[in-house]
């Protein structure tokens, strides 16, 4: 009997030490998206075909008009106190010249299916700065090396209709 007590209490010494010793847990979300490098558009679509004010109607907006050179490497960085920033990159506006720093929001709805945060590309009704309305955007994954979020809208403005745009981001170099 002795003989199975010390099998047992060797056996559960080491179940407690091995689980023990395992501190790690599955990153969240939130983990993957505050990761320090940043985000870059790596690509961005509409579905239906975007109509351009020309008339002409585009699905790749990196490649086909809708997105300006300048607007291709801003670094979009999320922290986990809530606040995010975009960073120019190394491509500059060449009408207003120099781009700064924005500072913005960001969360989560409850389930973390939507995130709220302001796409780096939409600007106040001037054009001269970032919009400061946190878009909301349903989250298609997020994983360390690519996030996807597919954000509709109604183009009330100009009556073009409805059109989801999906945007994935790559982690920053």
């Amino acid at each position: 009997m002795k003989k199975l007590f010390g099998i047992l209490a060797i056996a559960a010494m080491f179940v407690v030490s091995f689980t023990a010793c395992d501190t790690t847990t599955d990153p969240t979300a939130a983990d993957y998206l505050c990761q320090s490098k940043g985000w870059v558009l790596a690509d961005a679509t509409s579905s239906p075909a975007y109509l351009l004010s020309d008339g002409t109607h585009i699905t790749n907006l990196m490649n086909e008009g809708y997105l300006y050179d300048y607007e291709l490497d801003d670094i979009i960085t999320f922290n986990a106190n809530g606040s995010m920033t975009i960073n120019p990159g190394s491509n500059i506006d060449p009408e207003y010249g120099y781009q700064q720093e924005v500072a913005s929001t960001w969360h989560f709805n409850a389930d973390t299916t939507v995130i709220y945060y302001q796409i780096p590309f939409f600007y106040d009704d001037n054009g001269t700065t970032f919009d400061a309305e946190l878009e909301n955007a349903k989250i298609l994954y997020i994983h360390e090396n690519e996030i996807k979020f597919a954000y509709t809208f109604k183009d009330d403005a100009s009556a073009k209709g409805e059109y989801t745009f999906y945007l994935t981001y790559v982690p920053a170099k």
